[in-house]
């Protein structure tokens, strides 16, 4: 379990929570927001962490006391974590959540709740939830994650003190990588191009082969252009078995397109990221227009917001690989 002081980036935010712990004016709602992967819920349990501590130190933990080691091994009384069942967060969850709120601690300090995913509340345990967060206990601090603050209610966002997180900076991932991994310099570079402002993102790509990846990418492009119909649903369906490898390959789909762009407009082989494939962008950027790959950018765009939305993971690509499909005339330039 990280301190608050281990996290990468996102400074002034880390230096709120510490000011809240040290000042005691901890607030009794948080809403962190933010892209997938940049380390909002890595935050939210160092905060609760350093808010359960028996021997705080600057408004960071001591990870020595009981209270910590029970936090690092997942097993303190008074942290309390909800995440989706299946697609969403059911009321039946927050209603085990209420029951815990209004009992004392067991240790006799705060309880901290953590609800990852909060946009995925139904209706039903959003409102449940909107009536505990109007009269809270003295004891009790919530933590809420989203990466769609836009899809909770109003009346929620309006009781919670938010804090975005932004993307991270490829440096910031690059130092994230070479802590968490063993990996070199240069792959490191290669790979926080690649992730996107997420550290979560480039660890995904650097525990599988890029290489396969990439690869996968080309054969799927070589579909996209022949347009053959029955090809890309099979494609489709090989590729929708599972979100998170969905996501990961429109990431990776995104990034080539963006390359092709970029290779088409400057011939500056330093300025793409998969600056190791000269051969493939020199004939896939003959075969396209610019104009053609913007609009295939842009479905790619709604296609990965449909997916982190939750969006029907075979239909989404469905779509993106049939709206893509077909070849495209050269422009002039």
């Amino acid at each position: 379990m990280h301190k608050l002081n281990d996290i990468i980036g996102h400074q002034q935010n880390i230096y709120t929570l510490h000011k809240a712990i040290v000042d005691n004016k901890v607030a009794h709602a948080y809403l962190f927001t933010g892209p997938a992967g940049v380390g909002k819920t890595t935050t939210a349990q160092a905060f609760g962490m350093a808010l359960l501590c028996e021997s705080p130190v600057e408004g960071d933990s001591c990870c020595s006391c009981r209270s910590c080691n029970q936090v690092s091994g997942g097993n303190h009384p008074d942290l309390h974590q909800v995440s989706p069942s299946g697609a969403v967060i059911k009321l039946e969850q927050i209603h085990l959540l209420q029951k815990s709120v209004y009992y004392r601690s067991y240790q006799g300090g705060r309880q901290v709740f953590l609800i990852k995913n909060c946009d995925l509340m139904t209706a039903e345990a959003a409102n449940s939830l909107l009536k505990t967060l109007e009269e809270p206990p003295e004891s009790s601090v919530f933590i809420l994650i989203s990466s769609r603050p836009y899809a909770l209610l109003p009346t929620i966002l309006s009781r919670c003190q938010q804090f975005w997180f932004k993307p991270m900076s490829v440096d910031q991932i690059i130092k994230g990588l070479k802590l968490l991994s063993d990996i070199s310099g240069e792959q490191a570079q290669m790979i926080a191009s690649m992730a996107g402002g997420s550290l979560a993102r480039g660890l995904i790509i650097n525990s599988e082969d890029i290489d396969t990846g990439r690869q996968k990418v080309l054969q799927v492009f070589e579909k996209i252009y022949s347009g053959n119909i029955v090809e890309l649903l099979q494609q489709s369906a090989d590729l929708s078995t599972d979100r998170e490898q969905a996501l990961e390959w429109v990431n990776l789909l995104q990034l080539w397109l963006r390359d092709l762009l970029v290779w088409k407009q400057t011939r500056n082989k330093s300025l793409v990221i998969n600056s190791d494939m000269e051969e493939h962008l020199v004939k896939w950027a003959e075969k396209y227009n610019s104009r053609r790959l913007m609009d295939m950018m842009e479905e790619i765009e709604r296609s990965r917001m449909r997916l982190e939305a939750r969006g029907n993971i075979r239909l989404v690509l469905d779509a993106l690989l049939l709206n893509c499909g077909g070849r495209s005339e050269v422009d002039a330039g």
